[in-house]
């Protein structure tokens, strides 16, 4: 392991520390602007607002899709470099300069984060598993999604995906922004198999029919991604990292709450 080096960083505006506000990265200079739909943080309020006026109408908040999608931010190097240079795989977590664990990349450390117990019977989730679960949709189940989910019944499809995303309503569209901000998928201008397999589990006032385990797929990302990576390939590759959010929100929190580097902020 290369020698632990300190974390040079500047300091951030202190986030709410009212729960309602702990599960997203704050609204800050960390956020990166990209051209998106809506914001994962109103997106958040909006179906947690409906779930608590029992407005929503395909139990989304019920899936934990919401409270799991964080908004892109930018990039800090350094942060980066010092958690990957200082990540221990066989713990699967970071480590300080006296080889204390900072935070873990876990199941348990990405719930205890966002303050989430999700359950058990949880279903693996991938886009390689979404995609292979689309063949085994019935006739009969696409047509339930269409008339569920799109916005004029002239616009039900006949041929088979990709779709527009024009013809499907707002709430499929959040979905997508949702979905893809977990994966780290993106799809703006059409609805593919991908989604169409998500969608599959919601039937109007009815729980889902799946639970997903979005946890797990955030932290094995998360632990291939330094993995993967070296000192001479990380800073060109940074922009791909899509869990970058959750490291923040990590070192945020470890920062914040646990107290281990008083002397340290995260900017």
């Amino acid at each position: 392991m290369a020698a632990p080096v300190a974390m040079d960083v500047r300091p951030i505006t202190t986030p709410h520390l009212d729960l309602d506000h702990l599960p997203l990265v704050d609204k800050d200079f960390q956020i990166k602007y990209t051209d998106v739909r809506e914001f994962p943080v109103k997106l958040y309020y909006q179906y947690k607002d409906q779930h608590l006026n029992k407005a929503d109408q395909i139990g989304l908040w019920e899936s934990n899709l919401p409270r799991y999608q964080f908004p892109e931010v930018h990039i800090f190097p350094k942060n980066f470099h010092y958690c990957h240079t200082n990540y221990s795989p066989n713990q699967r977590a970071v480590m300080s300069p006296n080889e204390d664990v900072l935070f873990t990349i876990t199941v348990e450390s990405i719930n205890e984060m966002l303050h989430l117990q999700p359950g058990q019977n949880l279903t693996p989730i991938s886009i390689g598993n979404l995609l292979d679960q689309f063949p085994k949709l019935t006739t009969t189940r696409l047509a339930e999604i269409f008339q569920t989910f799109i916005v004029e019944e002239k616009y039900i499809p006949k041929d088979p995906p990709p779709y527009m995303w024009t013809i499907f309503s707002k709430l499929v569209l959040d979905t997508v922004s949702m979905i893809s901000s977990v994966l780290g998928y993106t799809t703006s201008e059409y609805v593919d198999e991908i989604i169409l397999t998500f969608m599959s589990i919601f039937t109007p006032r009815q729980p889902p029919a799946v639970m997903y385990d979005y946890a797990k797929y955030i932290s094995d990302k998360m632990h291939e991604q330094f993995l993967r990576m070296d000192d001479e390939e990380c800073l060109s590759i940074l922009q791909f990292c899509t869990t970058f959010s959750y490291i923040i929100k990590l070192i945020n929190s470890h920062l914040l709450f646990k107290n281990l580097l008083p002397e340290a902020t995260l900017g």
